[in-house]
């Protein structure tokens, strides 16, 4: 069975963890939807590129970073 990484660490330290994963995840799904907006709004100008698929490229990364900051948030629920 895989041992959460958040158990060793204290209350104090998973809230600063939440509140930097909040503000990182925000910033990505803001800088994430200006590039969906560039990428159509260049498709429609320039036509199709190697460019057009680098949103889709980057929604893993947008999914594990809502996981990590679920798993946070659930952590501090169970302390709280």
């Amino acid at each position: 069975m895989k041992e959460n990484k958040y158990t060793q660490k204290s209350l104090e330290e998973l809230k600063v963890k939440e509140k930097t994963l909040k503000s990182a995840t925000s910033a990505f799904i803001g800088v994430l939807m200006v590039l969906v907006f560039a990428v159509v709004f260049l498709g429609i100008r320039q036509g199709f590129s190697v460019f057009s698929v680098l949103p889709i490229a980057f929604l893993p990364l947008l999914i594990a970073n809502i996981s990590g900051l679920k798993k946070v948030q659930e952590e501090i629920k169970l302390r709280g």
